[in-house]
């Protein structure tokens, strides 16, 4: 059973903001992709459903290269 911290939305928030800073920056570090540290972090620290942790890192994916392909087509 993972282990969830009982959180309100804010709260929850700033969790998630916390997480994702430190794994943009072991991201940016080692260079790996930032899904290695969220999505493990969502389900066993929040107890996230891994599909949606793992739907959670597509989308990042997914704005991330989306945003690098149009400043390479300008």
């Amino acid at each position: 059973m993972p282990y969830t911290l009982l959180l309100n939305n804010l709260e929850f928030t700033g969790v998630v903001l916390v997480i994702s800073t430190t794994a943009g920056f072991l991201g940016s570090l080692t260079g790996l992709g930032g899904g290695v540290v969220i999505t493990p972090a969502l389900t066993l620290l929040l107890g996230v459903d891994l599909h949606y942790a793992i739907g959670a890192s597509l989308v990042s994916v997914i704005a991330t290269s989306s945003g690098a392909a149009s400043a390479y087509v300008r």
